[in-house]
């Protein structure tokens, strides 16, 4: 029999019961990457179950598996360690890799007493095995002529003796403890012969016939959903759903009337290596790999009012959501040919964590097969839609559908399909995840016959202005404007929804009728109908708030931009323009200042350079009475110019005061 992974390969129950009576009951697969398997059978007395599980998995096992059982109890588990070779092989005087050939093997017995019984019976110490030709002369030119033997060569008690391999009857080791030891390593190559594989061997105590039943969690590949969805044929009508589940048996073993089920959440999955051998050796510690969250699509959306509450397609749809009776199993007769139906739906169960999807039949799936199976049909309120989104040309052909099954649809594709027609193919769509209750948009092709332009503008205003403390506080508004201007069928009437952008801390004011909107993440969406024909201008308006503070003894010219703004009221015109007055004269000041330092400067370097002229002129000559008449002129200059750094320096720290005042004392309101 072959070896099964992921299944139950032998159970011995009191001797009597047979590795044919383990049966695969149950399996559940999880979008959580992983799966639950279940394996039962009938026992009388105690139990010895095996478990063949991948090497890749036996960490699963260990850490899930569970044991139900009405009138017995666990025992224990047992298996081979990550690498029993090394510890089995410790104590014989070869490896495994000596086992490759009977001449590696006896080799690696070298100095072992060696039992030879056969033609040429003899007891002795193994010195060398060796690969001979033999009954061919050595300077044949065929290089296949003569026969190649093993010749082993022992020393006994009588001296040096041979034999030949392949013509003894059996040759065994004397020692018979060296016997068992070997019989004992061989058996752990036995317990290992797939190297992907371990046996694992669980005791279970009990008395009296009953049925065992065995479980794990392991990985597994996720089970992917698909949907098939045929459109409404008018407007008012539903659409018709059905629900396929992907799967793959991934486990080498076959499912035989197997119990399917199908769980679809995010519950969180993780390993841990418990079959690893850990020793303290820090900071190495257990990897723990969590699950991931599948990101979905449309996450839907929540009604606002804009003005005065109005029906919107949202509204619309959950109204006919609560009312809608059980769904029919086919489409209406005016819409064609139907879709077939399932021969059976499977029954779901919803919880908190995970909805469950289970089949009505047991399942018969050949290990490594796949399969496509239907889990849903129904009909679900649908209303055809026009997505409008900034900078397209076209609206994108929509559906907005209403999941008022009670239970969850799984996220998935879908095809969808004219219901006119037998199999006209209309677009592919993504469904992120459907709540009960919740409704979502699928958006599937481009609606080439709806025209649709957009003009954008943006500009910023000067709302409001306070100051305290010495801070300018200056409120804007940032309006986003958008033109959108839409031409519907000549033929044909368009239901529409207008996405506009949106940012938390922004304000949406539409033009014209519109009443409410839809609210997503990251846009409104604004209902908007047209008859066919129509053209229509939509002004939409999204106001955001921006808020600037500057430190007014450090303005870099924002107050006096600011004065230009014609919504500065006149107080605060007046105070700020006070302001700007006095940083202006401290300007002044501080320039009046700054070219007296300058004149100084000046004047000091022009007497340092007449009295080194003075120094080298001779006192007789007329040219040092000109030098130093020149130099009294400086000295007069610079006492002037210092008498007027003075004031200078004084009118300066004034105007900083009277700034500094201005500054401290201003305040505005709104």
């Amino acid at each position: 029999m072959r070896r099964l992974p992921l299944a139950l390969a032998a159970l011995l129950l009191a001797g009597t019961a047979h590795a044919s009576d383990l049966t695969l009951r149950r399996v559940m697969l999880s979008t959580g990457g992983v799966g639950y398997f279940e394996y039962e059978a009938e026992a009388d007395g105690p139990a010895t179950l095996g478990l063949d599980v991948p090497l890749a998995q036996v960490d699963d096992v260990l850490a899930s598996l569970v044991v139900f059982d009405s009138a017995g109890g666990v025992g224990g588990l047992e298996l081979p360690g990550l690498d029993a070779n090394h510890a089995a092989f410790a104590d014989v005087p070869f490896g495994p890799q000596s086992l490759g050939s009977a001449l590696d093997y006896l080799n690696s017995l070298q100095g072992v007493v060696l039992e030879v019984k056969g033609p040429r019976p003899m007891t002795g110490r193994l010195l060398r095995a060796e690969r001979v030709r033999e009954g061919a002369a050595a300077t044949t030119a065929a290089p296949d002529a003569g026969i190649w033997h093993t010749r082993v060569t022992l020393l006994t008690a009588g001296g040096l003796g041979q034999f030949v391999l392949e013509e003894a009857d059996s040759v065994q080791v004397a020692d018979p403890d060296l016997r068992a030891r070997i019989e004992r390593a061989l058996g752990t190559l036995r317990g290992e012969a797939a190297h992907d594989a371990r046996h694992l061997s669980l005791r279970s105590a009990g008395a009296g016939p009953r049925k065992v039943r065995v479980g794990f969690v392991a990985g597994a590949p996720l089970w992917k959903a698909t949907y098939r969805l045929v459109l409404p044929a008018k407007e008012g009508d539903k659409a018709r759903l059905q629900g396929w589940a992907v799967l793959e048996n991934a486990s080498a073993t076959d499912w035989t009337n197997v119990d399917l089920s199908l769980q679809y959440g995010n519950p969180v999955t993780f390993r841990q290596a418990l079959y690893r051998s850990y020793y303290v050796q820090r900071p190495e510690v257990p990897v723990e790999v969590l699950g991931r969250i599948l990101p979905g699509v449309d996450s839907g959306a929540r009604t606002v009012a804009t003005m005065a509450p109005a029906p919107a397609g949202g509204a619309r749809m959950m109204a006919m959501a609560k009312a809608a009776p059980p769904p029919p199993p086919a489409m209406a007769a005016d819409a064609g040919e139907p879709m077939a139906a399932p021969e059976e739906q499977a029954t779901t169960t919803e919880a908190a964590e995970a909805t469950v999807f289970h089949l009505p039949t047991p399942v018969v799936l050949p290990a490594g097969h796949s399969a496509a199976v239907p889990i849903l049909d129904r009909e679900v309120p649908a209303e055809r839609l026009g997505i409008v989104q900034q900078g397209r040309p076209h609206p994108l052909q929509a559906l907005r559908i209403v999941n008022d099954s009670g239970s969850s649809l799984p996220a998935g594709v879908l095809t969808l399909y004219d219901p006119l027609e037998a199999a006209t193919f209309a677009g592919d769509a993504r469904l992120g995840g459907l709540p009960s209750g919740d409704n979502r948009l699928l958006e599937f092709a481009e609606d080439l016959r709806t025209k649709v332009d957009w003009q954008t503008d943006e500009g910023t205003t000067l709302v409001g202005v306070t100051a305290s403390q010495g801070v300018l506080h200056i409120q804007r508004r940032n309006r986003w404007t958008a033109r959108i201007a839409l031409s519907a069928p000549a033929a044909e009437g368009r239901h529409l929804l207008i996405e506009i952008p949106r940012s938390a801390d922004a304000t949406l004011l539409p033009e014209g009728d519109i009443k409410s909107t839809e609210e997503t993440a990251t846009s409104w969406r604004l209902p908007l109908a047209l008859k066919p024909g129509e053209q229509r201008t939509l002004i939409v308006r999204v106001d955001r708030p921006e808020r600037e503070d500057v430190e007014l003894l450090q303005d870099n010219g924002v107050v006096a931009a600011i004065l230009n703004e014609q919504a500065l009221t006149p107080p605060a015109r007046a105070a700020l323009r006070h302001i700007e007055d006095s940083r202006a004269t401290l300007a002044t000041r501080q320039a009046d200042q700054a070219r007296i330092k300058a004149q100084i400067a000046e004047t000091e370097h022009d007497e340092d350079r007449l009295r080194r002229n003075i120094a080298t002129v001779p006192a007789s000559d007329a040219l040092h009475g000109k030098l130093v008449r020149a130099l009294e002129t400086d000295e007069e200059k610079l006492s002037s110019l210092t008498a007027a750094a003075t004031q200078a320096e004084a009118a300066t720290m004034q105007a900083q005061a009277a700034l500094e005042e201005a500054v401290g004392s201003l305040r505005l309101e709104r």
